[in-house]
């Protein structure tokens, strides 16, 4: 608990002299009553009231470490404020009356009354109630302020694994696939399947070199939009189309979770009936208005759910959760499909 304002050498510097001060002040007021002091207390009484805030301040504290030292953590914080502050009035009340009375003996040569006794008490007698209160508000904040420090780092770290396990996926349908269509390649045309294996390489060496880089950008996933298109356009006899609208150079460079219009454009495409007769046209364009990179499609959905589509956007959506406010949207309106993903602006950290 070194963090604690009372442990704060600052602390216990410079707010002794503050509060003696107060203290002072507050006994000249008091004198408009109590006639007996003005008596006694003239010359150096502001150093007296100080010393005392002093002594005071350091028993109290000593009086919270031994608290904190000999009762369990799980002591009922309500026995622990109760025990505390009345231990600290009692510890309070002993240091004053010793340290006052040897003051007026010995220094003064004096005896101290009843009526002064009482006043001097009274006095620092609410300061330690103060002191507690101040204390105990303090540890509360402090305990509530590492909660939820410790809740964002949980948080941060379970989405960071989350997304560190989404980037290194290997999608093995995808691979299936090209292999079974570089089978039928290699027997029919050679050339073809030299050209099939090199775009497929191209795929799989864009998810590897990808696997350790935390964002993407939005140039390199359009180029792997690319190998993607020519390996599916294969099974599909050349009935996919990807027009690309993003003309704005300044957003070749937008950054992305790596993987995301690939695996969109494949969810997209393995949920879509695709013949001669009702291609698959898909437009990757931007809103630049409401911060978004949009991927359209006509509707026509296959009877057979992909499960494993809608695992895919789900793990963006939380991918995408961690580095921005706006969400990943999925919509369907008007016939058509749009898979809309926020564009992001990264920051750097000042030191």
């Amino acid at each position: 608990m070194k963090k604690i304002f009372i442990h704060n050498a600052f602390f216990r510097i410079l707010a002794p002299p503050a509060y003696g001060i107060l203290v002072y002040l507050l006994i000249l007021l008091i004198n408009n009553d109590v006639s007996l002091i003005s008596e006694t207390f003239m010359g150096q009484e502001v150093y007296v009231c100080i010393g005392l805030s002093y002594l005071v301040a350091e028993a109290l504290r000593l009086n919270v470490i031994i608290h904190d030292n000999f009762f369990p953590t799980g002591f009922s914080s309500i026995n622990r404020l109760l025990l505390q502050s009345v231990t600290g009035i009692f510890i309070t009340i002993t240091v004053i009356s010793l340290a006052i009375s040897a003051y007026f003996e010995y220094v003064i040569q004096y005896s101290i009354t009843e009526t002064q006794l009482i006043v001097f008490n009274s006095i620092y007698g609410l300061s330690s109630l103060l002191f507690n209160l101040l204390y105990f508000s303090n540890i509360y904040m402090y305990k509530q302020n590492v909660e939820r420090l410790n809740n964002e780092r949980v948080l941060t770290e379970s989405l960071e694994a989350e997304l560190a396990q989404f980037k290194n996926e290997i999608n093995p349908m995808l691979l299936y696939d090209a292999l079974e269509s570089l089978i039928t390649l290699v027997h029919k045309n050679t050339e073809e399947a030299e050209d099939y294996i090199d775009n497929l390489s191209a795929i799989y060496r864009h998810i590897l070199s990808h696997r350790h880089i935390e964002l993407s950008s939005l140039k390199d996933e359009l180029k792997a939009v690319k190998h993607l298109i020519f390996l599916l356009n294969y099974k599909h006899d050349n009935n996919i189309e990807v027009i690309n609208e993003l003309s704005d150079p300044i957003l070749s460079e937008v950054p992305l979770v790596p993987g995301t219009l690939p695996m969109l454009i494949e969810h997209i495409v393995r949920t879509t009936i695709i013949t001669k007769h009702t291609p698959l046209i898909i437009k990757i364009y931007a809103e630049k208005e409401d911060n978004y990179i949009v991927i359209q499609s006509k509707l026509n959905d296959r009877l057979t759910a992909d499960d494993n589509g809608k695992r895919i956007f789900e793990n963006l959506q939380q991918s995408y959760s961690y580095y921005t406010e706006r969400p990943m949207v999925k919509v369907k309106a008007y016939d058509y499909n749009y898979f809309k993903i926020p564009l992001m602006e990264l920051k750097e950290e000042v030191a």
